[in-house]
């Protein structure tokens, strides 16, 4: 129970945040769904059928804009701790009787919502555009929960990179060199097959691959077979991003409180 209270008041304290930028809260809910429009619709006629499978790349798409959603929501994710660190209100916190785990919980829990969110409106926004998930109204919370795997993943990675950088400059270089090819090197917007065998291999190691093929079965063919599959290799990917993540929070608060 009171882990649980922490955790709230701490998600409420991120809300309440977001809350008080309204028209920026407003736009990054809808900007996902002005990709799916804009790129997917204009990539559409120029993509073979036959490569990506399917006549509608719009549907192909949408897992990708998804995934993108993700990447750059995890980067934001760790923002509001690179922050509390370097103004020190990081240090008050650890100086409170709270777990050291309810501000990563609290934070991740705020993020999923979010993410969460803003995948509903690209589903709805890919529904007025004629896709029909082959999974049926059950496929949508399947796809939520990939999602929050995905966002529990890419947040953890982004965490543990907050806390081992000295400065937020450090922490903008390295996202922002490292989070579109993270994005390309995936099955994002071209399958696996089209791919050259060095970029497919990396794509095989790369957490967004596994976490958009699911989402994309299923958009495309139901529940399949495949799925579980996919779904595993992601799990495997959250449970090491997660490890490491909290390995160097707990690194860094300790030093902090020594």
């Amino acid at each position: 129970m009171m882990v649980a209270q922490e955790v709230l008041a701490l998600s409420r304290r991120w809300l309440l945040v977001a809350l008080r930028e309204r028209l920026s809260l407003l736009f990054s809910v809808l900007q996902p769904a002005v990709w799916l429009v804009f790129f997917a619709g204009a990539l559409g006629g120029a993509v073979d059928p036959r490569v990506v499978g399917t006549g509608d790349y719009i549907a192909f798409a949408v897992p990708g804009v998804i995934a993108f959603t993700v990447v750059g929501n995890g980067v934001t994710a760790a923002m509001p701790l690179l922050f509390d660190k370097e103004t020190g209100y990081l240090d008050k916190l650890l100086s409170m009787p709270i777990r050291r785990s309810s501000l990563i919980l609290s934070r991740f829990l705020f993020q999923t919502g979010m993410n969460a969110a803003q995948t509903l409106v690209i589903l709805l926004v890919a529904l007025a555009l004629g896709v029909r998930p082959e999974s049926g109204p059950l496929g949508v919370p399947a796809i939520l929960a990939v999602t929050a795997l995905l966002t529990l993943a890419l947040t953890s990675a982004a965490m543990a990179l907050a806390c081992a950088v000295p400065s937020h400059g450090t922490f903008f270089a390295i996202t922002g060199f490292v989070s579109l090819p993270l994005l390309f090197m995936s099955n994002a917007f071209v399958p696996l097959s089209a791919m050259p065998a060095w970029m497919e291999a990396v794509a095989r190691v790369n957490p967004l691959t596994y976490a958009i093929e699911a989402i994309r079965l299923l958009v495309l063919r139901g529940w399949s077979g495949d799925v579980p599959l996919s779904l595993a290799a992601l799990v495997v990917a959250c449970v090491l991003l997660l490890a490491v993540g909290a390995w160097q929070f707990a690194r860094q608060t300790s030093e902090r409180i020594a």
